[in-house]
């Protein structure tokens, strides 16, 4: 029997609470039959929905996801034409430049086929028998504009990647800008692994979850303005 370790949190940053402003970021966790869906997304602080934005990034995710598995697809490159024209849909009848969001998703497919998306700034670590990778650096990009769903210049805007994890322990990490851009850069996968290890350790979820929500709450106050939201996953 395989154990799934799920653990995740979202805190509003201090400006927004300040200002009394919704939390941009959202996220999505979602146990389908055929496979487990990780969502992360920053709203664009600049657009004034950006919140509806970021929301409307989780349901598309997973809706193209639930529509992409139905037609038996494997090339994770079909599913984003899908996630733009739903998330185009989802918003409506808002203007799609005044709700800017990035994406972030992880999904582990039930053949242990892990697929991984990531459009804008944020982070994805994973780990398939302990080897550590980042999906994508901030040194990948060309230009500091962060890419939004809203506004992509090509579908090569996103990085993709599909990894086949067979029977080997699967860990990943989605963490938004508000969190990957405040880490020493040297010691990040230390903070990765030991996040992982320590997750491990508790008895449930909401053990989990309270642990996680605790970190970002104490987050170093220097770089508290933006929001913080971390979800982690290991199947083993």
């Amino acid at each position: 029997m395989k154990r799934e370790v799920i653990g995740y949190s979202s805190v509003r940053g201090a400006l927004h609470e300040k200002e009394r402003l919704p939390n941009q970021d959202s996220y999505l966790v979602k146990q389908f039959k055929f496979g487990t869906l990780l969502v992360v997304s920053d709203g664009m602080g600049s657009h004034p929905h950006s919140d509806l934005g970021s929301h409307s990034v989780c349901r598309s995710v997973s809706r193209a996801i639930q529509l992409w598995h139905e037609y038996h697809c494997d090339d994770i490159r079909l599913l984003i034409p899908l996630i733009h024209s739903l998330w185009g849909m989802d918003v409506f009848p808002y203007p799609k430049n005044e709700c800017g969001a990035t994406c972030l998703f992880a999904f582990l497919r039930d053949d242990n086929l892990l697929y991984l998306g990531q459009l804008g700034d944020g982070s994805i670590y994973y780990s398939v028998d302990d080897e550590l990778a980042l999906l994508k650096s901030k040194e990948d990009d060309f230009t500091n504009l962060t890419t939004g769903i809203n506004s992509i210049r090509s579908f090569e805007d996103w990085s993709l990647t599909t990894v086949c994890a067979g029977d080997k322990v699967v860990k990943v990490c989605l963490m938004t800008d508000g969190v990957a851009e405040t880490l020493v850069e040297s010691r990040r996968n230390e903070f990765v692994n030991l996040l992982w290890k320590r997750l491990n350790e508790k008895k449930n979820i909401c053990e989990r979850n309270n642990m996680i929500y605790r970190l970002l709450e104490d987050w170093n106050p220097v770089n508290a303005g933006d929001d913080r939201t971390l979800v982690s996953y290991e199947k083993r």
